[in-house]
């Protein structure tokens, strides 16, 4: 009976200490671009201490210049530049990676368009941990900050960001074009009915959702909209999409996103609700209750979707290159049968 105690003692033990050790996982992955210029966007990101975190880098840069993404101990950023300049077939071999200990983590070496995903534990230790692209001739214009369980101050005054991200960030924000994704905002947009709500997602994803006739309008990838002054309602001053558009719905106001066999009800907006700051919209349509929520990924848009009481087939509005995990196309219409319609998934290639 001792002998069993003392086992159940141990497991138990040995139980308590894996579950303390497990490494907490951050809900929401860091999204850093290379974009033109020789810049990181953004320039500066934060992480929790300890917490494991999904590092999303994707090459933007217009100019066609590679680029990587390493992630430094502290204080070591200088030491590294210095290392980069240092190229010898090993450092190539590895995507211009130099040997240095002060490596927490490292992308591939990414040329136009291509994206890498890595995880990134913080240490539990406070600290701003700098990040740099090391391609030849990179390094010394080419860096920016994470900051783990730092607070940090004015942009301008940042010894951890380069001068060329905040001459950048500056310019944004006169304009009042800088946002922290991800972003949402109920305003008038080319192309968009009154109605529109753009989202700008986590990565350089964008879209436009239209509350007017509930359905995706259009989405992007890049910079998210370029700012005019929209202080007057009657929707004269209109933003325009700043990035390439990927995806584009057409239509008009009385296009909307389902029909139940012939009928063209008009949908009821019932509004949305944040989920880690990405809405998920609700509406009804035809006594059908519908909820959407996008997200984006390295290759393009996901919408999820989830439609309760159908009783008939529904038509879901996805024309172009779009595809589905469920149903069949029929022109811009894909069909789905009532028992799929609970839950089913499009795919909005960004390529």
């Amino acid at each position: 009976m001792k002998l069993l105690t003392l086992c159940m003692l141990l497991l138990f033990g040995w139980f308590e200490t894996t579950i303390q050790a497990e490494t907490p996982v951050s809900r929401r992955p860091i999204t850093i671009r290379a974009i033109e210029g020789l810049q990181f966007d953004p320039p500066r990101v934060k992480a929790e201490p300890g917490h494991k975190v999904l590092i999303r880098f994707i090459n933007r840069d217009p100019s066609d210049q590679p680029h990587n993404l390493l992630i430094l101990k502290p204080g070591s950023l200088a030491d590294v530049q210095a290392a980069s300049m240092k190229i010898t077939s090993e450092s190539e071999k590895r995507g211009y990676v130099p040997e240095h200990d002060a490596i927490l983590a490292a992308s591939k070496l990414l040329i136009a368009d291509q994206s890498d995903e890595f995880y990134f534990t913080a240490p539990e230790e406070d600290g701003v941990y700098p990040f740099v692209c090391t391609y030849p001739g990179h390094a010394m214009v080419m860096y920016g900050a994470i900051y783990v369980g730092e607070k940090w101050g004015d942009l301008e005054k940042d010894p951890n960001v380069s001068q060329l991200a905040k001459d950048r960030l500056k310019r944004l924000s006169e304009t009042g074009s800088e946002i922290t994704r991800p972003f949402v905002k109920r305003l008038f947009i080319e192309e968009a009915g009154p109605a529109a709500i753009a989202v700008a997602l986590d990565s350089d994803i964008n879209y436009c959702w239209d509350a007017g006739n509930c359905r995706l309008r259009f989405a992007w990838k890049g910079e998210f909209l370029k700012a005019r002054d929209n202080s007057r309602s009657n929707g004269n001053y209109q933003n325009v999409v700043a990035g390439e558009k990927f995806w584009d719905g057409n239509g008009d106001e009385n296009t909307f996103a389902i029909k139940v066999d012939q009928s063209s009800a008009n949908p009821e907006f019932k509004g949305y609700r944040l989920v880690a700051g990405i809405p998920e919209f609700r509406y009804l349509v035809d006594g059908l209750e519908v909820t959407e929520f996008l997200k984006a990924t390295p290759v393009g848009l996901i919408s999820q979707i989830k439609v309760k009481n159908a009783k008939k087939p529904i038509h879901f509005y996805a024309p172009g290159a779009v595809t589905s995990s469920k149903g069949t196309r029929q022109g811009d219409y894909i069909t789905i049968a009532p028992k799929d319609a609970t839950d089913f998934q499009l795919s909005y290639p960004a390529n």
